[in-house]
C-alpha cells in the first residue's frame, strides 16, 4: 500500500509539470516568452490601390517594409521622415512612430502613438524655431468603425473638430475652439451641375485643409503615411462654409480612373498633382 502511494504522488508531480506549466531539468517552472505584438503600420491599408509616387511639390519614399519612410520636397525646402519602432508599446511615454518635419526655419517633433488598428491616437509635438525658442502642442484623434477619422482635437487654439458622415463621405465637419471665440462648419459635396456622379476616390486622396476645412496642418504628412485613417469614398467637388464662402475642386483623372491632378477656383493658378 506504502508503495502505490509513492507511485501515486510521483505520478501527480509528473503530471502537473508537464501539464500545467513548463519545467526546468530542476523542476522549477519556466516563465512563458511575453508575445510581442508587431505593429501592423502599413500604408496599403489605407491606399488600397497603391500608394501615390507624389503629390504636389512632394516625392514619397518607402523602406524595405513597404512604409513610407520620408516625404520630401522636390524644392528641397522641406523634408519629412519617420522612425518607426519594431513593437507595439504599452508605455504611454515611449512613441509608436517619430516623425520629423524639418525646414530652414524650423524642426518640429511629433511623437506619434497609435491606436491597435496602427492610426494615431495622440501626438506629442515640439516645435524648434531658428531662434532656439520651443513651442509644446498636443493632438488628439478619435475614429469611427470603418477606420475613418472621426474627431480631432488640437491644444493650439484649443479646438475640436468633429466630422460627419454619410456612406463613407464627409459631409460636414465643424470647428470649435474651447473658449467659444471659434466656430466654424463647413458642408462637403460630392456632385454638382458640373460633376452629376460622384467621383470615386481610387486613389485614396485626402487634402483635410483644402478640400474638407479641416485644420490639419503639419499632421497632414501622417496621412500619406498611412497613419491618419481611411479615406472618403468619393472625392469632395464643393465646399462650402458657414459664412457662405464657396470653393469648388476640378479633378482630373487618369484612363484607370486616378486622380493626376486638381484645381481650386479660389487659386486657379495653383495645380495639385498627383503621379502613380
Amino acid at each position: 500500500m506504502m508503495r502505490k502511494s509513492i507511485y501515486l504522488a510521483l505520478f501527480v508531480l509528473t503530471l502537473g509539470c508537464s501539464t500545467f506549466t513548463s519545467c526546468s531539468k530542476d523542476n522549477k517552472p519556466i516563465e512563458p516568452e511575453k508575445p510581442t505584438t508587431q505593429k501592423d503600420i502599413n500604408p496599403l491599408n489605407v491606399f488600397t490601390g497603391g500608394l501615390p509616387l507624389s503629390y504636389g511639390k512632394y516625392n514619397i519614399l518607402k523602406n524595405n517594409k513597404g512604409q513610407v519612410s520620408a516625404i520630401q520636397a522636390n524644392d528641397k525646402e522641406q523634408s519629412i521622415t519617420f522612425d518607426y519602432k519594431d513593437e507595439l508599446s504599452d508605455n504611454n511615454n515611449t512613441p509608436d512612430v517619430v516623425m520629423i518635419v524639418e525646414s530652414k526655419e524650423e524642426k518640429l517633433i511629433l511623437n506619434l502613438f497609435l491606436n491597435k488598428e496602427g492610426f494615431v491616437k495622440h501626438c506629442d509635438e515640439t516645435e524648434y524655431h531658428r531662434d532656439d525658442l520651443s513651442q509644446k502642442e498636443t493632438w488628439d484623434f478619435t475614429y469611427n468603425d470603418e477606420g475613418q477619422l472621426l474627431s480631432m482635437f488640437r491644444s493650439e487654439g484649443n479646438e475640436r473638430t468633429t466630422i460627419e458622415y454619410e456612406a463613407g463621405n464627409i459631409v460636414s465637419t465643424t470647428e470649435k475652439s474651447v473658449n467659444g471665440t471659434r466656430n466654424k462648419t463647413h458642408k462637403v459635396y460630392y456632385n454638382s451641375q458640373s460633376v452629376p456622379s460622384p467621383i470615386v476616390n481610387k486613389g485614396c486622396i485626402m487634402l483635410f485643409d483644402t478640400t474638407l476645412g479641416i485644420d490639419m496642418d503639419e499632421m497632414q504628412y501622417a496621412y500619406f503615411a498611412g497613419l491618419l485613417g481611411k479615406a472618403t469614398t468619393h472625392l469632395p467637388v464643393q465646399l462650402i462654409d458657414n459664412e457662405g464662402q464657396e470653393e469648388t475642386f476640378t479633378w482630373r483623372l487618369s484612363t484607370s480612373g486616378y486622380p493626376t491632378s486638381m484645381i481650386r477656383s479660389n487659386a486657379p493658378s495653383w495645380t495639385n498633382t498627383f503621379d502613380w
